[in-house]
C-alpha cells in the first residue's frame, strides 16, 4: 500500500526523545562549499508499504522514537518527489540497530531520475549495525558535486539478521543553501566559503 504525506493516523502518544535535527544539517555543511538546508518539506513522500501508525508522518516526525515500518517483502522503497529539479548534496538516515536489530537496514541503494520511467541507480551502501545519523554523500553524482533530480528513491535491499520488514526513524534531504551563502563583506563582495561565513558572524 502506498502513502502520501497527508496520511492520517501517524501520530502516537509517546514520551518522545527528540533529536535536534538542525544540528545534523549544520554538521553536514562543514565539508561542502555551501551551507546546507533540509528540503524534505518541498517534496511529496510515498512509501512502498507501511504498518498502520508507522507511515510518512512517523518517518518525518521530529522524534526518533517514531519510525516508518514497512509491511511487505523486500525491497522497501521511500520515494521523494519534487515539483522541480533540485540539487541534493547528501541524504541522512536515522537508524538505530540497538533498538531495531533485525529491522535495521544493512544494504540500501539510492536511485534518481526525472520520473519513474528513468530511475537509475546512483549508489548502494552496506551498513554495519548503525546507530544515529547515517550520511550518504552524493558528491560523485554530478560534475559540481550535487545530484540533480526530480525524483529520488531510497531502497532498503537487505536488513540485519535477514530481517524482512524495516525501520527508518528519520530522513533528511540536504541541498545547498545558495541564498544563505550570499553574505557580503563591507565592500559588498560575497563570502563563498564556510570559513568566511563563520567570520561574517563575528563582526
Amino acid at each position: 500500500m502506498g502513502s502520501d504525506a497527508d496520511e492520517d493516523g501517524q501520530q502516537q502518544d509517546v514520551n518522545s526523545r527528540t533529536v535536534n535535527r538542525a544540528t545534523a544539517v549544520a554538521d553536514s555543511a562543514e565539508d561542502t562549499a555551501f551551507p546546507l538546508k533540509d528540503i524534505g518539506n518541498q517534496a511529496t513522500w510515498t512509501l512502498s508499504t507501511w504498518k498502520p501508525g508507522f507511515g510518512v508522518a512517523a518517518l518525518l516526525s521530529e522524534s526518533v522514537d517514531l519510525y516508518w515500518q514497512s509491511d511487505a517483502p523486500q525491497p522497501h522503497h521511500v520515494d521523494i518527489h519534487f515539483a522541480k529539479r533540485v540539487e541534493i548534496a547528501k541524504i541522512k538516515l536515522y537508524l538505530d540497530y540497538k533498538r531495531d536489530e533485525s529491522y535495521t537496514p544493512s544494504k540500501i541503494a539510492v536511485y534518481a531520475g526525472s520520473g519513474y520511467h528513468d530511475l537509475h541507480e546512483v549508489m548502494s551502501l552496506a551498513l554495519e549495525e548503525p546507530v544515529g545519523w547515517t550520511e550518504i554523500s552524493l558528491a560523485h553524482a554530478g560534475k559540481d558535486g550535487f545530484l540533480k533530480a526530480f525524483l529520488v528513491r531510497l531502497s532498503v535491499l537487505q536488513n540485519h539478521q535477514t530481517g524482512k520488514d524495516t525501520h527508518i526513524r528519520g530522513i533528511k534531504v540536504l541541498s545547498p543553501d545558495r541564498q544563505r551563502n550570499e553574505i557580503t563583506d563591507d565592500d559588498g563582495v560575497p563570502f563563498s566559503s564556510i570559513e568566511l561565513l563563520a567570520h561574517s558572524t563575528i563582526r
